[in-house]
């Protein structure tokens, strides 16, 4: 377990009679957190964390505890705009009638992970493949842009594939600190994350490192990262190198709680669907995405839950 969750574990313990305050001022509660960060802000990239957390504590019941958190650990973060011009990979930026379809599936794919999410809790999401080309970094994109709709959902989209970087091409390359200088260098979280000029999504770029990716998972800066974000947002949604010949991918679902596996029609071989579940824990595979079918089968993908709820075909 991180030193960050056993701080704020001592800190839920030692102020446990304020959480049963019935009448919270959400935006008196959230103007004194800003003034006791601030005021702390000159030391370390993470420090305040067990006032934060004691300040936080009153208002966890409440639906906008999560963007409020999101808005004062990274009040001063960078910003940038997503860009516009491709529009098959923005599905759910760029809406127009010949890609309903996908736009929908899509959508689909949001409320069953939601509906999933809510029922044990999960704030984490790896998705991944078994090998380049399957859909992974497309589904990661979309899937983020479509929780990011929900009111009070702040979205964090994470581009860990450091060997192709194929999230940040997409959105245009974003100068470092990225997630690369987060893990080698310990760059404060507030200098690598960004928030995006939609609602609710901010994304970590993979910036640039020196070191091995396995070298950079497996340290404990990583599993510091998701635990932080799992505090800091409702859904944190990690774009993962493929399964299948790469070390990166166990790596880093270690520390995340579920994962989702992207397939693609007429690509995607049975024998490496079945070399990649067996790398899944199975309590933490979220489902299986069928990437690309025909549009004659009602969508642009079909989803598959995790084992536990498919019913049984002849």
């Amino acid at each position: 377990m991180s030193r960050f969750f056993n701080e704020s574990r001592k800190a839920r313990q030692s102020a446990s009679h304020v959480s049963d305050r019935p009448n919270v001022d959400l935006h008196q509660a959230v103007s004194n957190l800003k003034e006791r960060m601030g005021a702390q802000s000159k030391g370390s990239s993470h420090a305040s964390e067990l006032t934060f957390r004691n300040a936080a504590i009153p208002l966890e019941d409440s639906n906008e505890l999560a963007a409020q958190v999101t808005e004062v650990r990274l009040e001063k973060c960078r910003r940038m705009r997503l860009p516009r011009t491709e529009e098959k990979s923005f599905l759910l930026a760029q809406y127009n009638d010949s890609m309903q379809a996908a736009v929908e599936a899509y959508r689909t794919l949001r409320t069953r992970l939601v509906k999933q999410q809510t029922r044990q809790g999960t704030r984490s999401l790896v998705i991944t493949s078994a090998a380049p080309g399957e859909g992974k970094t497309l589904t990661a994109l979309n899937l983020a842009l479509c929780y990011a709709k929900i009111e009070n959902w702040p979205v964090l989209l994470i581009d860990a594939d450091l060997r192709t970087r194929g999230l940040s091409l997409l959105l245009g390359h974003p100068p470092a600190p990225g997630l690369g200088e987060l893990l080698e260098d310990g760059s404060s979280y507030e200098s690598a994350i960004l928030r995006t000029d939609m609602p609710n999504l901010y994304f970590l770029p993979a910036g640039d490192s020196s070191a091995p990716p396995p070298e950079l998972f497996s340290g404990a800066n990583w599993k510091e990262l998701i635990g932080w974000c799992s505090e800091s947002f409702r859904m944190v949604i990690i774009d993962s190198p493929p399964v299948l010949n790469l070390a990166d991918f166990e790596l880093i679902a270690a520390p995340c709680e579920s994962t989702l596996v992207i397939v693609r029609a007429r690509k995607s071989q049975r024998d490496s669907l079945a070399k990649i579940l067996a790398q899944v824990e199975p309590g933490k595979l979220a489902g299986i995405v069928f990437n690309s079918t025909e549009e004659t089968q009602n969508g642009y993908y079909r989803y598959t839950g995790p084992p536990s709820d498919r019913k049984p075909t002849s």
